[in-house]
């Protein structure tokens, strides 16, 4: 919780954080000394503070989402139940379609738990992380359909890598 508090407050360029020592009055506190912040920190502390619902439907949206929290894991659940089907049948059943599907949900499942992370953990702190992760997710999914267009394929590429 300090590294946070530390990273926050000085995440604001030229206002840092002011460390103060102070004491605790009881007596078994006494030898404890604590850290306490400015201010301008403690109200970055309300930042982090979880809140309990009900919600709105706009503050489950929040600023430049598409759809609801709710629906969007739903479609989340599907993509990764719709994984267990697709993967043995992508080496029993190869051909273009299987390719293009499971390149489609491995890349879908990937997408969306590895943004979840960054923006769970990482974009309060690095707020532009998004966009070369947006970089890199359009790539690999150009490389995955470049591969299954003009290469054998990956349910031909996994079965070759079973028979190394």
């Amino acid at each position: 919780m300090a590294t946070v508090n530390i990273l926050r407050a000085c995440s604001r360029g030229s206002q840092c954080i002011l460390f103060r020592f102070q004491t605790a009055s009881s007596p078994l506190a006494m030898s404890k000394k604590t850290i306490a912040v400015s201010s301008q920190s403690m109200s970055a502390l309300d930042y982090f503070r979880a809140r309990r619902g009900p919600f709105t439907p706009e503050e489950k949206r929040g600023t430049g989402h598409m759809m609801m929290a709710s629906s969007h894991w739903k479609i989340e659940r599907v993509v990764m139940i719709s994984m267990i089907p697709i993967m043995p049948a992508c080496i029993l059943y190869q051909g273009a379609a299987m390719d293009y599907a499971i390149s489609t949900v491995v890349f879908l499942h990937g997408y969306w738990g590895i943004s979840g992370v960054l923006s769970d953990y990482l974009e309060k702190f690095v707020p532009w992380i998004k966009y070369p992760w947006y970089l890199i997710s359009i790539l690999t999914f150009a490389g995955l359909i470049n591969f299954n267009y003009n290469d054998v394929g990956v349910c031909t590429a996994i079965k070759m890598l079973w028979q190394i």
